[in-house]
């Protein structure tokens, strides 16, 4: 009888366990969000930065969704919000006030799915790194996240610097002990910086690439494993900025 009273128990954690990480289903208008970190880039022509995410409960319960949103790292001047279940918030708002009820198998609408802004002025250079979620409001362990790395760069700047700048991604990625990053420099550079930023926009490593080499190896034993993102500047404008995973 114990026995079977404690399969009978192990049986019921494992199906609450399995619903609770298979409830969430998000998207875009070009399909299933199958990775964390989405990059957008823009140039003169265009500062707006607007996208529209789909909740599916694909659980076979009814989920109450809300929305979050976290600035992990962003630009100085450029101004965010989001719009959730019908509503807009000011962009000092993270958290949405109200629910969606989703039954098993719904999935939002245009009007009340997350919609994302981001406004850079002409003008601004950088990369903003900012987390969305979804949760559960009856269980916040029952969750679903993004990033998204907003990067604005005049045109005329970014053709300059691709046209006499070469930077390579970083290797291996995902890393373990060690990071490499080659690059070359056919232009005058005064500064030009690697950093690495973890998922609480805190710089935890801030490296000065030396302008006489072409290549930087940099020891991150002393990092946890996780996601990070990392970010190349020259002449302090943000040339790239990338996901880095570490084991």
């Amino acid at each position: 009888m114990m026995k079977k009273l404690l399969i009978s128990f192990l049986t019921l954690l494992i199906a609450i366990t399995n619903s609770y990480s298979q409830s969430f289903e998000i998207s875009t208008s070009e399909g299933i969000m199958d990775d964390t970190t989405y990059m957008y880039q823009s140039n003169d022509s265009a500062r707006l930065f607007t996208l529209t995410v789909m909740v599916k409960n694909i659980s076979e319960n009814a989920i109450f969704v809300k929305a979050t949103r976290t600035n992990i790292d962003v630009i100085d001047g450029t101004t965010n919000n989001i719009c959730f279940n019908d509503a807009c918030y000011p962009s000092d708002v993270d958290t949405v006030p109200h629910s969606i009820n989703l039954a098993p198998g719904e999935t939002t609408v245009a009007e009340s799915s997350l919609v994302t802004d981001y406004f850079s002025p002409v003008g601004t250079i950088g990369s903003s790194i900012i987390k969305y979620s979804f949760y559960d409001s009856l269980n916040m362990d029952n969750s679903k996240e993004f990033y998204i790395v907003y990067k604005s760069s005049p045109l005329s700047v970014g053709e300059n610097l691709q046209d006499k700048i070469n930077i390579s991604n970083i290797y291996p990625n995902p890393a373990t002990n060690k990071i490499n990053i080659d690059y070359n420099f056919n232009t005058n550079v005064n500064t030009a910086s690697l950093k690495i930023i973890n998922l609480l926009g805190s710089v935890v490593k801030d490296v000065e690439l030396d302008k006489s080499s072409n290549k930087l190896s940099m020891d991150i034993s002393d990092l946890n494993a996780g996601v990070y993102f990392y970010s190349v500047a020259v002449n302090n404008n943000v040339f790239q900025t990338k996901k880095l995973v570490i084991r």
